[in-house]
């Protein structure tokens, strides 16, 4: 369901499918908490403010185990120059929203 995509009318592609956490009743009235996955097209804003801050917190739990490696990795290799990791993805995505097509100017 994350490999669902669509254009959007901006010309974006855009992951259709996003999961979220939900808590609901069973059955038996007991309280669960569900994965369940709706379309941004059609879903409610709460839903895909869930589902956007629960794919932010995996983004910060990845960062955080990168973080913990190269640390690891440069405590324990002290003969070596550090690796550096810069965690600010600013221009990153900025460079990555860059188009990959230039159409030809037009002679004046």
């Amino acid at each position: 369901m994350r490999e669902n995509y669509y254009t959007d009318p901006q010309g974006r592609r855009v992951r259709a499918l996003h999961a979220a956490r939900v808590a609901l009743r069973s059955s038996d009235g007991a309280r669960v908490q569900k994965m369940l996955w709706d379309d941004i097209r059609s879903a409610s804003r709460e839903f895909i403010e869930r589902a956007f801050q629960l794919r932010r917190r995996q983004i910060v739990g990845d960062c955080k185990q990168l973080k913990t490696d190269v640390d690891s990795f440069n405590d324990n290799r002290p003969e070596q120059a550090p690796i550096q990791l810069l965690l600010d993805f600013t221009d990153d995505v900025a460079e990555a929203n860059q188009p990959t097509e230039y159409r030809p100017r037009k002679p004046r």
